[in-house]
């Protein structure tokens, strides 16, 4: 596995230790709209392949879904991209609000 699996709480640790990491979203845009996670970039995993030039490589990542499925295979696509700071949201962000941790609620734009 070339990234980290991450609980929500110790994701929420490294969101609050690290502003520059950043959270991408793999779900699609109405799951996204309908809730999600602060400031989170908004990429379908059935589109990232395609949309890789849109993210930086250097950058730290936590990337989610709702379950924690799509996310594991998305930061598979981003490393064999040459993606290295990975991490995945196990559990997605169905198991951080079971955790009680804050997210977004209602429409928005990506």
């Amino acid at each position: 596995m070339s990234y980290r699996d991450l609980d929500p709480t110790d994701a929420q640790k490294e969101l609050a230790a690290d502003p520059t990491l950043r959270i991408l979203d793999v779900r699609t845009l109405p799951e996204h709209q309908s809730h999600r996670l602060p400031g989170a970039a908004l990429v379908p995993v059935q589109e990232l392949a395609l949309r890789l030039g849109e993210l930086d490589k250097n950058a730290n990542w936590l990337v989610h879904c709702e379950h924690g499925v799509r996310s594991r295979t998305a930061c598979d696509i981003l490393a064999k991209a040459g993606f290295a700071k990975l991490a995945n949201l196990r559990g997605g962000i169905a198991q951080w609000a079971s955790c009680g941790l804050p997210f977004v609620r209602g429409a928005g734009g990506r």
